[in-house]
């Protein structure tokens, strides 16, 4: 089964759909690690700084998912969920069976990477130039790849190996804290104070987890190791408490939204209500609404004229350019009093809005086209039939009239034969004979003038149409462009029949009285005007088979045909087509 790609996505699951889907996977993984590490027996006892962990790792896999459900666009709460799972997993580097034991020991680092990944990410989850993607690419490749050597190489190689990780660890997390330091204070003053809790508290973070590092390597006391234990999971697990604090100072819930409206463009073009859901979403106004130019009006997302401004208290933010938008914002502007998020927020907006408006008119073309390919079929069928009957038509004339004459002069012919020596019967039966050659003779030439007038073929149009309107039985006003010359044998022919075929229905079926001709020639087109003051084909009339088939021989040179009535009484057939 073919699926049209431009068709609404009708068919396709939510986008909802799929991130429940997610979560809901997460969830079950984290839940089996969590079950994995309380069902193994571990080397070391339950102390404060391993239920503290614990806490920690709760923190980060709910305020993690909370996020990934409210911001499926942006990675923070991905982010978090995994350091959350590295927190986990690095905690089995005491469990007693072996392999989780090594895969602890392996993961041991990662969660500073993360850490420190995520620091830079915020509050988008995306990591914002080059400086930024490279210092959390090395965190990486220090955490992982310096791990594992110092497992299988000698202590000594071991320990030098580690300060050769701490060494380069403390130069990327420098990085980092240059980075993000840059960035606060290049933030307008509102976003540094929302930025300020979760960046602030990140940084103090990873000062702490890098120093207690150091003390432990250092093999400090049972007491003085358990105490610096403790204060590194406690510094970890306050970052998701900075996190809400800077969820609940819109932090997250403006930059975050703006984020998910840029990367939901894709799925809002061919949907124009969920431009409407991400706009709520991001501006945090459950009366905001996207409007549509359409001509002098604007329409929502259902098509219904809206007044962007029908209150005291709305305000309108046009999108596109300042001299012709495409639409609008209508929003509360005493909830929103900042230009600035709102010039922001219409910026993809307009994007959405001519993907859908390029979406709608390429639907309109391919339906145009869809419609143009059946109007080809139908004529192709009409000239076929047309041809048949026009082939009928010839072999019933040439049957009913020259092969019937022809017939009786062999008969004729046969009796002079027979009685050739008696003058007295040859002569009257030659006269005869003469007299039907001459009617075969006509009956020839009038054959002849319906396929190909001899007339037009040698004198032109102006010519033909003239000995056309002479065989009328009534009175017919011929008017004729005089600059009309030669023109191609195919503009010729079809002007000639599209006259022909006014006049005939003058004659034949409108009773006409009197009739007009007008041939013209305008710029590089044809103007053909056929009038009577006969009976009128009424408001609509229906084409016939004589007319349809006039259609399509127009149409073949990139004209029209039509029949109208007059403005009193009779019709019109107005035909115009390339003459060039």
């Amino acid at each position: 089964m073919s699926v049209d790609p431009l068709a609404p996505d009708a068919t396709r699951p939510h986008p909802g759909t799929s991130l429940r889907d997610a979560l809901l996977a997460v969830g079950t993984l984290m839940g089996a690690l969590v079950f994995v590490e309380l069902a193994v027996p571990s080397l070391s006892t339950v102390t404060a700084a391993s239920v503290l962990d614990a806490v920690a790792v709760t923190a980060f896999t709910v305020t993690g998912l909370i996020a990934w459900r409210r911001r499926p666009h942006n990675r923070t709460g991905r982010l978090m969920v995994a350091t959350a799972a590295a927190l986990l997993v690095g905690g089995m580097n005491d469990d007693a069976v072996p392999a989780l034991r090594v895969l602890g020991e392996l993961a041991e680092s990662l969660p500073l990477a993360l850490l420190i990944h995520l620091l830079l990410a915020y509050p988008s989850g995306r990591l914002a130039g080059r400086a930024a993607r490279v210092t959390a690419g090395a965190g990486y490749v220090i955490a992982l790849v310096l791990q594992y050597p110092q497992r299988v190489i000698p202590p000594a190689a071991s320990s030098v190996l580690w300060t050769v990780q701490a060494g380069l660890g403390l130069i990327v997390l420098i990085s980092a804290f240059v980075l993000v330091s840059r960035r606060l204070a290049g933030s307008p003053p509102v976003l540094r104070r929302q930025l300020a809790p979760f960046i602030g508290a990140g940084c103090v973070m990873l000062a702490i987890v890098v120093g207690t590092l150091f003390v432990l390597h250092a093999d400090p006391a049972p007491a003085v190791a358990d105490l610096a234990t403790l204060v590194q999971v406690a510094a970890v697990a306050i970052l998701p408490a900075a996190f809400v604090v800077g969820l609940l100072a819109g932090a997250f819930g403006r930059a975050g939204e703006l984020e998910e409206l840029a990367h939901g463009i894709a799925q809002a073009s061919a949907d124009p209500t969920r431009l409407d859901e991400l706009v709520v979403r991001a501006l945090g106004d459950r009366s905001a609404r996207v409007l549509w130019t359409a001509g002098p009006a604007l329409v929502d997302s259902g098509g219904a004229v809206r007044d962007p401004v029908d209150g005291p208290d709305r305000g309108w933010w046009p999108i596109g350019p300042a001299g012709a938008p495409v639409g609008g914002l209508s929003y509360d502007r005493s909830l929103i009093a900042d230009t600035g998020l709102m010039a922001t927020t219409s910026g993809p907006l307009a994007l959405a809005i001519d993907n859908r408006r390029l979406v709608v008119d390429l639907r309109a073309a391919v339906r145009d086209l869809d419609a143009a390919v059946e109007q080809v079929r139908e004529s192709r069928r009409r000239i076929v039939v047309a041809a048949d009957a026009e082939r009928r038509r010839i072999a019933r004339d040439l049957h009913d009239g020259p092969q019937q004459r022809i017939v009786l002069l062999g008969i004729e012919a046969q009796r002079i034969g027979r009685r050739a020596g008696d003058a007295d019967f040859v002569a009257p039966l030659a006269e005869t004979i003469s007299e039907q050659l001459r009617h075969l003779l006509d009956d020839l030439r009038d054959l002849v003038h319906g396929i190909m007038p001899a007339t037009l073929a040698e004198r032109g149009l102006p010519a033909g149409v003239a000995a056309l309107t002479e065989r009328v039985p009534i009175p017919v006003a011929l008017h004729v462009d005089p600059t009309i010359g030669r023109l191609p044998a195919e503009v010729e022919s079809t002007g000639y029949f599209v006259v022909a075929e006014g006049l005939t229905n003058a004659v034949k079926h409108a009773g006409a009285q009197a009739i007009s001709v007008d041939v013209a020639v305008r710029g590089d087109r044809l103007a053909i005007t056929v009038s009577d003051d006969g009976r009128g084909p009424g408001e609509h009339p229906t084409p016939g088979f004589g007319l349809r088939g006039l259609q399509d021989r127009v149409a073949a040179l990139g004209g029209t045909v039509t029949l109208a009535p007059g403005p009193a009484r009779g019709s019109i057939l107005r035909a115009e087509f390339a003459c060039a």
